[in-house]
């Protein structure tokens, strides 16, 4: 017998598959239902305020995702810049073409940002989340909190352009104009730091 917290998990990892290929208005709940394999009645024990509530908790499940993989990512080195340079060079190796495991972001906060306040909250929470964990390798690097914010900021608004379309021309080219582009910006910054200091 599969335990209530297996179920709960199912749901989250069918949405999440779903709302890839399909989008927020384009997946129902009763689709849901079918493809998680799941009885209805465990969708609404979990998701009682329904649809909203589905997907909040799929980003919070994506965040601790998220925060757990670019944690250990940019742990690998020590400098901001070097341990930048490897999760780029770690997106360059992602297939654009394959599934993974998590909500796909971009495209939900677009879809719902002027409907649902409580999904726009839950998607800026991940993307402050991401901020912070970049900004913070940059202070441990020596960099002023608000530039080490500034430059976080950018390399994730950078990355999440590049990261749609490496999607939209199913090829990770994109992501490789971005890599030498942010490391030109993080370069040309610490000469302006440095020349201020």
């Amino acid at each position: 017998m599969a335990k209530p917290t297996d179920t709960k998990e199912k749901i989250l990892i069918t949405a999440s598959k779903l709302f890839q290929k399909q989008g927020y208005h384009g997946t129902g709940l009763n689709q849901i239902i079918k493809e998680s394999g799941c009885p209805k009645g465990s969708l609404y024990y979990y998701f009682p305020e329904g649809k909203e509530q589905l997907v909040e908790e799929a980003i919070w499940r994506a965040k601790e995702g998220m925060r757990k993989d670019l944690t250990t990512l940019l742990a690998v080195h020590d400098d901001a810049r070097d341990a930048i340079d490897y999760v780029l060079t770690y997106h360059e190796k992602i297939d654009v073409t394959a599934e993974y495991d998590g909500i796909p972001l971009a495209l939900i906060a677009m879809e719902t940002s002027l409907m649902s306040e409580r999904i726009r909250l839950a998607c800026k929470e991940a993307y402050d989340l991401m901020i912070e964990l970049v900004a913070q390798k940059f202070i441990a690097s020596k960099w002023p909190q608000q530039e080490a914010v500034k430059i976080a900021t950018l390399l994730l608004a950078i990355l999440q352009g590049y990261g749609i379309m490496a999607m939209t021309h199913l090829s990770n080219e994109p992501f490789l104009l971005a890599h030498q582009q942010i490391l030109t910006i993080i370069t040309q910054k610490e000469r302006e730091l440095i020349a201020h200091d």
